[in-house]
Parts: structure tokens; sequence; C-alpha cells
């Protein structure tokens, strides 16, 4: 019985994540646009952003509760289920051509984004307190948000230069934001307020009841959000990149994937560590190199073909994907919780 309301706890905080993110875009694409911001600059910004809201409210509720092994499995494993299972099912219902020139500079800037976390996760002696054990200090959470300051900046740049996007994908991404009703003031104040509420409750929600499974299952938080709250929480993506698809805008689908991913590692990390230092969880270390591997696999599967990761290579990114998290849930069975 208590499996069972820790499960219904967890469920639906997650519904509540997901509705609000929608809330939320919504209500902030639609006043963007009533107040003149280009449809480019909402599409690579609050659009491209917006389906991380679950993840950021999800994070700071944990981060103020101090259980950061929650959120560094949550973070690292939505990353995984973006770059392995979201793009791979993407790729393999339709291949995706990689033609924008701004996508081709996410894909190293996204793999230095790995490569920084993975630096500051292991040096505690250098960017925290001597002695401290591995993970991140509140001067890391600073590197790390520097860093997505600077991602920022070149998407706003990008933004007024279209010819540095690309031609297709600036126009998918124009027709993606006018694809959206435009709503009246009060209308968009109404949804925005509405989201961050539901975010809020969903986050509190969340986060009690995958603590509880974790508990009763025997498994770590860092597992638990590494693998079912990861998943959940990347359901605004998955839907997403198929809206995409089905536009034929390939380019969209990879774009979220990349900029969620960078959103996720630098700015909700960055966030979470400024207010909590985030030790390396057991089993963290695998998981951070695990994804180091599947972002780097990235750089083959989207340069061959011409620059398209065909059907064959979204399999194998979706069998790489399965074998980490089955890797993962077979290390939280055989070691004690923490």
């Amino acid at each position: 019985m208590e499996l069972f309301l820790s499960l219904s706890m967890l469920v639906g905080g997650i519904t509540l994540l997901v509705a609000g993110g929608d809330w939320l875009v919504s209500g902030a694409v639609a006043l963007a646009e009533r107040r003149g911001v280009p449809a480019l600059t909402i599409g690579l910004t609050i659009v491209a952003f917006g389906t991380s809201a679950p993840e950021l409210a999800l994070n700071v509720v944990v981060a103020l509760t101090g259980d950061t092994a929650l959120s560094f499995g949550n973070m690292v494993g939505s990353s995984l289920a973006n770059a392995g299972l979201i793009l791979g099912l993407s790729a393999v219902l339709r291949p995706v051509k990689v033609q924008s020139s701004l996508l081709r500079r996410e894909l190293p800037m996204l793999l230095g984004a790995v490569l920084l976390l993975v630096t500051l996760m292991l040096l505690p002696g250098t960017f925290g307190p001597p002695g401290s054990p591995p993970g991140l200090s509140r001067l890391d959470g600073a590197l790390l948000l520097a860093g997505f300051a600077a991602y920022l900046g070149v998407l706003l740049r990008a933004a007024r230069r279209p010819a540095e996007v690309g031609w297709e994908l600036t126009g998918e991404l124009k027709e993606a934001v006018r694809a959206e009703p435009l709503l009246s003031t009060r209308r968009s104040v109404g949804l925005l307020l509405g989201g961050l509420v539901l975010l809020a409750a969903g986050g509190k929600l969340t986060e009690t009841g995958a603590v509880r499974v974790a508990t009763l299952a025997g498994l770590s938080a860092q597992v638990i959000g590494l693998t079912v709250v990861s998943l959940a929480t990347t359901l605004p993506e998955l839907v997403t990149s198929l809206a995409a698809l089905r536009r034929g805008q390939s380019d969209i689908a990879l774009g979220n994937v990349l900029g969620s991913n960078l959103f996720n590692l630098l700015f909700i990390l960055g966030v979470v560590a400024m207010m909590a230092t985030v030790p390396l969880p057991v089993g963290g270390l695998s998981a951070l190199l695990a994804l180091g591997a599947l972002t780097l696999l990235l750089f083959p599967v989207s340069v061959t073909f011409d620059w398209t990761i065909t059907r064959s290579e979204g399999a194998l990114l979706v069998l790489v994907y399965l074998s980490i998290i089955g890797y993962q849930l077979w290390r939280g069975l055989t070691l004690p919780a923490m």
C-alpha cells in the first residue's frame, strides 16, 4: 500500500510538471510575441529551453531539500535520454538531417559542457574546499552558469543573423512559433503563473514520491533519478521532437536535444550547485562517463551519410541508451542504496 501511494505521488507530480511546463511555454511565447520579440529569438530560447522547465522546477525543489543525488541522477539521466532515446527514436522514425551551421557548432559545445562537468566533478581540491569529496561546489556552479551565459550569447547573436542559424532551421523555428495560438495578454499571464504553480507543486510531489519509491525499492535516489524520473521529465522533449518530425522539421528535433542537454548540464546543475553542494554519488562516475561516451558518439553518427542520422544509427543510439540504463539499474540493485 505504501509503495502504491509513493508511486501515485511520483506519477501525479510528474503529470503536474509536464502540464506546468506546457502552460509556461505557451504563456511565455504569447507574451514575447505580443511584445514584439522576433520569432527566431523565441524559437531559439523560450521554446528550446521551455521543454526543460519540468527538470528545472524539480531540481530547484531538490536543492532546497538537500537531496542532490536525485538532482544529479535526473540531470545526467535526462541528458542520456535526450541523446540516446529521443534522438535515436526520432531518427528511426525519420532520418534526421543536420543542415544548420548553428547545430553543427552546438555539437562540440555540448561535448565541451560534458567535459567541463566531468572535470569539475572530479577536481574538488582545485575548485572546492580542501579535503572535500568529489562533486560540485558553489564556485563550480558559477563556472557552469558562466558556460551557459556564453552559450546563450551565441544563440542571441545567431538570432540577429539568420544566415548563421541556417535558412531552413530559421524557417522551421518561425513556423513552430507561429503555430502556437496568439493568446490575449491576460490569458498569457494566467498560463504563465498557472504553469509556475503547477511546476512548484509537481516538483515537490515528484521529489517526495521519488525518494519514497527509492527507499522502498532499495535503490539510491541517484538511480531513481537516472531512470524513472529522468524518463518522465523528458516527455516534453519527446513530444516536441516527434511533433517536429511529423512536420518534416528534423533540424528542430536535433536542436531540441542539443539545447535541452546544454540547458540541463550548464544552467540547471549550475543553479543546483549554487544552492547546495552536489557530491558525486555512488555510481555517479560511471554515469558521467557513459554520458560523455554517448555525446562523443553523436559526432560520427551526425557527420556520416552527408550529415544525416540514419535509421540504423538511430537504432544504435537507442541500443546504447538501453545498455547504459540497464547497467545502472543492475548496479543499483547490487550495491547498497546511499
